[in-house]
């Protein structure tokens, strides 16, 4: 819910600042056909491009640090615990898996599943 109040509350932030910008900053219809045309960039159309990178990457950051944990997968479970994960190649991977007070060192790949070893004393 924090979550939520503080991505609606930077949303209508961001919406004010882009209301409260005075368009005069901002090249004109004559500027840009004439820029296109002869090649010079004017200092509103570099002020437009950087607040609208600064949007998209306000965007970005925002989707990256609330939007995408929620999609993980991994879930918590009451038994069996991934102690250690390491990928060692595409579509193959270690795994450390604890239950209980035993370990195990297992390996997956997109065929097989390997227990290799036993593992004794504290990880």
């Amino acid at each position: 819910m924090k979550k939520t109040a503080a991505l609606s509350s930077f949303i209508a932030a961001l919406t004010s600042a882009c209301l409260a910008i005075d368009t005069k900053y901002f090249a004109t219809s004559e500027t840009v056909t004439a820029s296109a045309s002869g090649g010079a960039i004017t200092f509103g159309y570099i002020i437009q491009l950087v607040f609208s990178l600064a949007i998209v990457f306000g965007f970005i950051y925002i989707g990256a640090k609330y939007l995408l944990p929620r999609f993980s997968s991994s879930t918590k479970g009451r038994l069996i615990q991934i102690e250690d994960k390491v990928v060692l190649e595409p579509q193959v991977t270690s795994y450390i898996i604890k239950v209980g007070s035993d370990s195990w060192l297992v390996v997956v790949s997109n065929k097989h599943v390997a227990r290799i070893d036993k593992l004794e004393g504290k990880i």
